[in-house]
């Protein structure tokens, strides 16, 4: 009898509504925290700590394949880059992922 009446009680109209609305404020708490943080693109990535390894060596009667000069990791005098240095044209400079290296370009239609 007592655990019917508690179990009444956990699953009245008024916990639920209390339990709805705390699901609400977290909501909405995670999404604002979302929409001011920094783009991802001006935090440092992975790939600007990319080192180039040396040439392979290899041991006697064994040929070294032939390096790709596609896949050699270029100097860059000003270190590595994430984003533009100025907005491009034709993007929102109001929006913050405006100088991403990674945001597409905008798309114009003829």
């Amino acid at each position: 009898m007592i655990a019917t009446e508690a179990m009444r009680g956990l699953y009245s109209g008024v916990m639920v509504n209390k339990a709805v609305q705390m699901l609400f404020v977290a909501g909405c708490v995670a999404a604002l925290s979302a929409c001011s943080s920094t783009p991802d693109c001006m935090k440092p990535q992975s790939y600007m700590n990319a080192k180039s390894f040396p040439p392979l060596k290899s041991p006697a009667g064994l040929d070294v394949p032939p390096s790709d000069p596609n896949m050699q990791i270029p100097d860059v005098a000003s270190g590595p880059v994430g984003t533009y240095d100025d907005v491009p044209t034709g993007v929102d400079p109001k929006d913050p992922a405006a100088r991403c290296l990674s945001t597409p370009p905008p798309m114009a239609s003829r």
